[in-house]
């Protein structure tokens, strides 16, 4: 009787622990690749305070990737490319903002060049620097290039 108890104990256990697992291994697979930082996005439209999606930014080649923190998926759920990307604006988090987000967060707007898309994302001052940085040092004209090498 104490066996049958034990297993299904053990297999509670097992079944409770397994998505948190997951989520874990997912999180260092995509931090030991290096380049990652924690960035917020606002997935639904551009309202104050309201569709932010915490995650996390990695830089790969020409992209930036966007993960969801809370994902099964390896897979980014957006990309914001290098050259086809700019900064728009930079501000502070309104206070309904601020509960949602990282502590001590500044939002930097971004658009695509060829869309148009307006997308807004959160991070760390130091982060924001960064990515200002690495959108700025992309050479002129760099995605019309790769817009014309590889049809996407």
């Amino acid at each position: 009787m104490w066996w049958e108890l034990l297993w299904i104990g053990l297999a509670l256990v097992f079944f409770v622990l397994l998505p948190f697992m997951a989520l874990y291994l997912r999180r260092r697979w995509i931090t030991g690749q290096g380049g990652v930082f924690d960035c917020a996005l606002q997935l639904t439209g551009q309202e104050t305070g309201v569709g932010w999606s915490l995650g996390l930014g990695r830089y790969r080649g020409h992209e930036l990737q966007w993960f969801r923190a809370f994902s099964w998926s390896l897979r980014p759920r957006k990309r914001f490319v290098r050259g086809q990307t700019h900064f728009v604006a930079r501000r502070g988090p309104h206070p309904l903002e601020a509960v949602v987000l990282f502590d001590g967060s500044c939002i930097l707007t971004v658009a695509d060049s060829l869309t148009g898309d307006e997308s807004n994302l959160a991070m760390t001052d130091e982060a924001a620097v960064a990515l200002v940085s690495w959108l700025e040092s992309a050479p002129p004209g760099d995605y019309l290039l790769r817009s014309v090498e590889s049809p996407s």
